[in-house]
């Protein structure tokens, strides 16, 4: 009984594992995307550990607009959610912001 239960877990982590390293290049693509959307936002100063403060406060107010109100959002549009308050949207930003400014998993070489 021991020995199925061992050859069961063992066989678990080898498919769990399978699947991470295969979809591990998907994720970065997904978080390396939407990185993308802060290229875009100003650096207004710097916070009080250092990191830099992103003006997610302009890009967030656009949530307001019509157009950031469908599905298919225009670039300006990149950080809002549905019937959520621009108060969350910009702690969303800046945390996100903050994230892809200090990751070195989306820079590329030159």
């Amino acid at each position: 009984m021991k020995i199925y239960v061992a050859l069961s877990l063992a066989v678990l982590c080898a498919v769990l594992g399978s699947v991470t390293s295969e979809t591990r290049s998907e994720f970065l693509n997904k978080i390396c995307n939407k990185c993308e959307g802060c290229k875009g936002i100003d650096i207004t100063g710097l916070d009080e550990d250092g990191d830099p403060d992103f003006d997610c406060e302009s890009s967030c107010e656009n949530c307001k607009l019509p157009q950031c109100e469908g599905r298919f959002k225009i670039a300006e549009c990149k950080f809002c959610r549905k019937d959520e308050e621009v108060e969350s949207c910009v702690k969303r930003c800046q945390r996100g912001c903050t994230f892809c400014h200090k990751t070195k998993a989306c820079k590329k070489d030159n």
